[in-house]
């Protein structure tokens, strides 16, 4: 009888001496806080190689305002860069009657971008500005700007997003260790608090690992840092006047200040396009 008695409590995963798997509560805590902190900062490293990106590719966004625009606030606000150029030269229209929308204006110029002709093209009628990200043509050079940024190792494309996700496996398994250990010392009438507070920690780490997927990586910070500071002159704050710096400057204004500058600017054409509700809705600025 006493013999089947110890056999049914080793099944219940306890040892003569009533500890859980046969290990101390503070034996096993000790081991396991040092397995979480071994394996977070092995997992914070490892992150921070796949968003360290390339620094040699901060060269890859000069002359390039539309490009500093996605690399700011993603595609639409490289659209509204370039938008901001064919307003200068007069080769996109805004309505007067309803807010948001635009139409092609004059041919488009020599200089003109890829995505600026593919707007141009796509804008043969009014449409809402908002929507032109939608137009084969337009999506398809938003594309080429994304791929090149990403190639440069600016922005983080979906392989590099994939393994920061999946870099939050090794914390959630770790997570999962604990809260097996805390269901069985439960079930064998064991203090688990301190071991509850330690997997519960375990889990937020590996739900904050697995939510924050930045887009930029260091060295497309960077290179957005270094064109604000070389073009400080194109801040909101100055006030460029568009018309004297011309095109480029008034799309690489807006791409690396977002649409406040636009709105310090131009605040007519803002309101034409309805940027004051694209700046509430999250627009960089």
């Amino acid at each position: 009888m006493k013999r089947a008695d110890l056999h049914g409590e080793a099944g219940m995963g306890t040892n003569l001496t009533g500890e859980t798997w046969g290990v101390s509560a503070s034996a096993f805590l000790t081991a396991y806080l040092l397995l979480a902190l071994v394996v977070t900062a092995l997992t914070l490293w490892y992150r921070s190689r796949v968003v360290a990106g390339d620094p040699a590719g901060v060269r890859t966004v000069d002359g390039r305002p539309e490009d500093v625009a996605y690399l700011n606030g993603g595609p639409a606000l490289a659209v509204y860069a370039a938008l901001s150029a064919m307003h200068v030269d007069g080769t996109v229209l805004t309505s007067d009657r309803t807010p948001g929308q635009v139409r092609a204006g004059g041919p488009v110029t020599r200089s003109a971008t890829g995505l600026q002709r593919a707007i141009h093209r796509s804008a043969h009628r009014l449409i809402p500005c908002r929507s032109l990200g939608t137009h084969a043509a337009v999506a398809a050079e938003l594309h080429r700007i994304a791929r090149r940024l990403e190639v440069a190792g600016l922005v983080l494309g979906a392989p590099g997003r994939d393994r920061l996700r999946s870099a939050a496996v090794a914390p959630g398994l770790v997570a999962a260790l604990g809260l097996v250990r805390v269901l069985a010392g439960l079930a064998n009438g064991r203090p688990v608090g301190a071991l509850l507070a330690a997997t519960l920690a375990m889990v937020a780490v590996t739900v904050l690992l697995g939510a924050r997927i930045p887009v930029r990586t260091r060295a497309g910070d960077e290179a957005l840092r270094r064109v604000r500071e070389r073009h400080p002159e194109l801040a909101p704050s100055m006030r460029p006047d568009w018309t004297a710096i011309g095109p480029a400057a008034a799309a690489l204004s807006v791409g690396a200040f977002g649409l406040g500058a636009m709105l310090a600017a131009e605040p007519a054409f803002a309101e034409e396009l309805a940027a004051q509700r694209a700046v509430a809705l999250g627009g960089r600025g």
